[in-house]
């Protein structure tokens, strides 16, 4: 039993970290703003929504964000729409 739930955690940690690398790769082809925030916690927040809204000038769907690697304090907003 201990061998199968291993097993589990290991295939699930695997499917997250392929999630995630698709999820990047995706959104290198869309478009991006740079804005002030933490990638981690402000990407799907209700300001960040707005905020993108406003700056593209209609509704967008905010798809993924990055750290903003030569600006600490901000992020990558990757967005469709």
């Amino acid at each position: 039993m201990r061998k199968f739930q291993r097993a589990a955690v290991a295939a699930a940690g695997i499917l997250a970290l392929s999630g995630l690398g698709v999820g990047a790769a995706q959104a290198a082809d869309l478009p991006s703003i740079d804005t002030q925030g933490d990638a981690a916690t402000d990407c799907f927040t209700k300001e960040t929504q707005q905020l993108m809204d406003r700056g593209v000038g209609h509704h967008v769907t905010i798809v993924h964000c990055e750290r903003e690697p030569q600006n600490p304090g901000s992020m990558l907003v990757f967005y469709r729409g």
